[in-house]
């Protein structure tokens, strides 16, 4: 009875003890599901509310693109964009600001942006208005005057100071959500060895108690002979008490099973739960395969710091890039000067200014004989030619020595010049595509940013006139200007 009552107790112990564990795994399950959902909820907004942010900023950059355009062009397609824009920055003021509503840190942030919003849209709206009415020299004057630029720098550093605290609320849920997966590991890890320790104490009581129960039946055995009516008393008691140990030892296993088979159902629904949460978290709630997981894990360790670096390497280089842009509308917005010039003079100069290169090259150049006078701006027309000469000069052929030829003629109210050389020559897909801002063609073995022939139909265009090109891979290039004869008249049609 002893042993009986031991085992009873030890029996007890231990369901007892693995309840305690269950209920353990399953209130820090509850907490832990608890927080990752709040912290996914948080994530969820700071990404929305990074996202309202980078929107706006993007609609005013639209909009104050398309202004830009405008003013430098007169081209109404540019208005497009700024329609576009400003019909929508208002819904993105008002989601940024309700998505904030409730966050005291982004208060101080999110407050100024609709006034500053507004004094950026009526800055926009008053140039293109008075552009429209023909007076472009007051709408250039308030452009430079910087108070638009004062206008759009405080908001970018407004709307990065909420996208820097927003990203920093993201790691952070982030950091929570992995500290809240490794926590949920060991929290498992923990439980399979409480389980496996209790089964293992449960197995030894259970096997101790039939050993003792073999050992009193082998003892009444022995007094059988002398003591019938008590062996079979006591072999009834034996069996009564086998029976019992056997209902025990069901009764232990089964209880004890039942919880290890819970735990075990937990543990995959809270495989399952993680997994899904991961996916979430990961990849945007895109379904993934353990494998992309890893991947996707992996990613957030080096590839995301890979991409800092990157970023920052790249915010170099566009800061070049942005001073050539630059360089390109200090060009547009120069008060531009007509006066009669010699455009073969001009081109001559050009030529002679790159002589030493030419000579380098052992190549020979020819300019139109007759003089041809217009009435244009002189320092754009010799910016275009250095550039075409330049170019010629640079992207010559090897196979063959550098031949130039510069012609000039009148063709209606308008002045021709082509600059035509034998070098590489450009293939007949990429014609358009050298005049475009940071594009180049063909095999890049020499220095540059892809501006130059950018430049140049920028300064054509601001001129009134335009530029092409005629050219065949390996045969050579022509690009032809064309520019009007008098440009004091285009000026005084456009009110500049």
């Amino acid at each position: 009875m002893k042993i009986k009552r031991k085992f009873i107790h030890s029996s007890l112990l231990m369901v007892v003890a693995g309840i305690s564990l269950l209920l353990a795994i399953v209130g820090s399950t509850l907490v832990l599901i608890s927080n990752t959902r709040d912290s996914f909820d948080v994530l969820v907004n700071e990404r929305a509310v990074r996202s309202a942010a980078a929107d706006l900023f993007s609609l005013i950059q639209d909009a104050e693109s398309g202004q830009r355009g405008y003013l430098l062009t007169n081209d109404a397609k540019f208005l497009s964009p700024y329609k576009e824009a400003t019909k929508d920055v208002a819904a993105a003021v008002d989601n940024l600001v309700a998505l904030t509503a409730k966050r005291p840190k982004y208060k101080a942030l999110v407050d100024p942006i609709p006034s500053q919003t507004n004094a950026k849209l009526n800055e926009l709206a008053t140039t293109l208005t008075l552009a429209a009415d023909g007076k472009k020299a007051e709408a250039m004057a308030i452009v430079r005057d910087g108070h638009g630029q004062n206008l759009m720098n405080t908001l970018r550093a407004q709307l990065q100071a909420i996208i820097d605290l927003s990203d920093a609320n993201i790691h952070a849920s982030i950091n929570q959500q992995v500290t809240g997966s490794d926590q949920m590991k060991w929290i498992m890890i923990g439980a399979a060895v409480a389980i496996i320790v209790i089964l293992a104490i449960s197995i030894l009581t259970i096997r101790q108690y039939i050993h003792s129960i073999n050992e009193a039946r082998e003892e009444v055995q022995k007094f059988n002979t002398a003591l019938e009516m008590r062996v079979e008393e006591r072999t009834q008691d034996l069996v009564r008490a086998n029976q019992e140990v056997q209902r025990f030892a069901y009764i232990v296993t089964h209880d004890l099973r039942a919880p290890l088979v819970n735990i075990m159902g937990f543990t995959t629904e809270l495989e399952n739960s993680l997994t899904m949460m991961q996916n979430y978290v990961l990849a945007d709630g895109a379904p993934l395969s353990q494998d992309d997981i890893a991947r996707a894990r992996e990613a957030a360790a080096e590839d995301v710091p890979e991409a800092l670096r990157f970023i920052r390497s790249s915010t170099s280089k566009m800061d070049g890039l942005i001073n050539a842009i630059l360089k390109i509308s200090r060009d547009g917005r120069r008060q531009l000067k007509p006066e009669m010039v010699d455009i073969r003079a001009i081109a001559e100069n050009s030529v002679n200014s790159l002589k030493h290169l030419i000579d380098a090259a052992d190549g020979e150049v020819q300019i139109s004989p007759s003089p041809l006078h217009a009435v244009n701006d002189r320092l754009s027309l010799e910016q275009i030619f250095t550039n075409l000469v330049d170019n010629a000069i640079k992207y010559r052929s090897p196979q063959r020595p550098l031949k130039i030829s510069v012609t000039t003629k009148r063709a209606g109210g308008f002045i021709e010049a082509t600059v035509e050389d034998n070098g590489r020559g450009i293939a007949e897909a990429d014609h358009e595509r050298v005049f475009e801002l940071f594009r180049r063609a063909g095999q890049q073995n020499q220095t540059g940013d892809g501006i130059g022939l950018a430049h140049v139909r920028s300064l054509a265009r601001n001129l009134g006139g335009d530029i092409s090109v005629r050219s065949e891979l390996g045969k050579g290039s022509a690009f032809t200007l064309t520019v009007p004869a008098d440009l004091s008249v285009v000026l005084r049609r456009v009110g500049v």
